[in-house]
């Protein structure tokens, strides 16, 4: 199995009124981790909740939201999907998202950070909200590349909320 890469939110600054994203660094896990796959499906399976809440008026996602999009790899030599963040996006009314990446690319092929990508709700392997104190909800493979020591030493309840979906979506 190759493996796939994760790009996580690892270094934060937040400057009033924006949230800032800092480059992160690139963490790899077999296309059959079920810890990470269980990650995953727990994104994609509270991404309604998400969306629903994070979509302005015009189908913008909201300052400090973003998704993780699963995109096949150009050599694909070491891996198939490459999973980054995209921040802002909007949702399209035929139900097609686009947004910006949030990160730079490893095997992208000409894409760069800040480039407009399109994509299906399919391919979003994430999401993530932050809190109005600066911690984020939802980051559930990040929560997993926390566990794996990819935050260093920086304390869990520093970075997500202990619940990662909002009391006030359920």
């Amino acid at each position: 199995m190759k493996p796939f890469v994760a790009l996580t939110l690892l270094a934060l600054t937040l400057v009033a009124p924006q949230t800032v994203l800092a480059q992160d660094p690139v963490t790899e896990f077999a296309a059959d981790d079920s810890t990470m796959n269980t990650a995953i499906a727990e994104a994609q399976r509270t991404l309604p909740l998400f969306l629903a809440n994070a979509l302005d008026a015009e189908q913008i996602g909201r300052e400090g939201a973003g998704v993780k999009v699963g995109m096949p790899t150009v050599t694909g030599t070491r891996m198939d999907t490459e999973h980054i963040w995209v921040s802002p996006f909007r949702l399209w009314p035929d139900g097609t998202l686009s947004g910006y990446l949030a990160n730079e690319p490893v095997d992208l092929g000409p894409l760069r950070e800040g480039d407009r990508v399109d994509f299906a709700q399919a391919q979003i392997s994430d999401w993530s909200l932050f809190s109005p104190d600066g911690k984020m909800w939802g980051n559930y493979t990040s929560r997993v590349m926390h566990a794996s020591g990819a935050f260093g030493a920086t304390p869990f309840d520093q970075i997500f909320m202990s619940d990662p979906v909002p009391a006030e979506w359920r």
